[in-house]
């Protein structure tokens, strides 16, 4: 499926034929010990995020291989539950919330150019350090949409990112942001592909327009199609009532009613009750056997740089 509209049908659709194929394959090459550090779901946006390659299996299994070992080497789950300096420095200064839901359950996820404090980040953080203490942020959100240690598929597997651009200035894009997006946020989709349904760009000023040109090549062409850039006011309102988002839901920011949930807020509550869902902790973060759900059949399953990126 190559287009957003085909892709947001096929969120809610159990594993087809073809992929069911592929997860018996990548079973096999890689072992179940090792697919067992994802969950079914996480295993699936692999499979579906690179659908559209040449060679399916071998950018899946490659980027599969390449998604265990990158949370293995950054200590992902560990440093969910574990106080750590850095972490807790890269919270501060890169403010990540939680909205609400859209009419079939997707979560808004917003960032914004006056809760990243760039400067600050770009004196302590090299981009891999980064790309490593991002992974804490992004995996908080996968397993706040089910996404990590549900048993069964997660039906509801993307959220709508919006990044609020009020306050920008060309000051905010110098080259070191600019190596930022595209060897961190961008590189972060391919660790997490197949997590967006919708990417809004709100209180875009005209300037935007013209720089949001030197980022959309570094992006996978579907991740464009889904993007959407919108001015501010009763724009953003409008906006967000298309893509299915009612009043109640949208950003009091952002001239809506919901209240915001902060990652970070998140994080350390993880910190003292334990991972939401978490039976045991495994190196990729999965825990026991699912069912796979395969057309309405159920099989008992284990918990399971290419320069190529994936629709995220």
């Amino acid at each position: 499926m190559s287009t957003p509209e085909e892709r947001a049908v096929q969120e809610a659709l159990p594993m087809d034929a073809t992929e069911a194929e592929i997860l018996e394959k990548l079973k096999k090459d890689l072992g179940e010990d090792m697919i067992a550090k994802m969950s079914l779901t996480q295993v699936l946006q692999c499979i579906r995020g690179w659908q559209t390659e040449k060679d399916r299996y071998d950018a899946t299994i490659t980027n599969v291989r390449r998604i265990i070992e990158f949370k293995e080497q950054a200590r992902t789950y560990d440093l969910l539950t574990e106080p750590n300096e850095d972490v807790d420095f890269f919270l501060k200064h890169w403010g990540s919330e939680i909205y609400g839901q859209d009419a079939e359950g997707h979560y808004i996820w917003m960032e914004g150019v006056r809760v990243i404090h760039a400067p600050e980040l770009l004196d302590r953080f090299d981009d891999e350090h980064m790309k490593n203490t991002r992974s804490v942020l992004m995996e908080a959100l996968e397993i706040k949409k089910g996404n990590v240690f549900r048993d069964d598929q997660n039906p509801i597997y993307k959220h709508i990112y919006v990044f609020d651009l009020s306050g920008v200035a060309v000051s905010h894009f110098s080259a070191g942001v600019r190596r930022v997006v595209k060897n961190v946020v961008v590189e972060m989709g391919n660790i997490y592909p197949e997590s967006v349904t919708k990417m809004i760009f709100v209180n875009a000023p005209f300037i935007f327009r013209a720089i949001w040109g030197t980022i959309t090549p570094w992006l996978h062409p579907i991740t464009k199609e889904k993007t959407q850039i919108v001015g501010s006011g009763k724009a953003i309102i409008k906006a967000f009532e298309k893509a299915g988002v009612s009043i109640d839901n949208v950003p009091e920011s952002l001239g809506g009613t919901c209240k915001k949930t902060t990652l970070t807020e998140l994080i350390e509550k993880w910190r003292v009750e334990g991972l939401p869902g978490s039976k045991e902790k495994a190196a990729g973060g999965a825990t026991s056997k699912v069912e796979l759900q395969i057309d309405g059949l159920s099989e008992g399953v284990a918990k399971v740089d290419v320069g190529k990126e994936a629709a995220a």
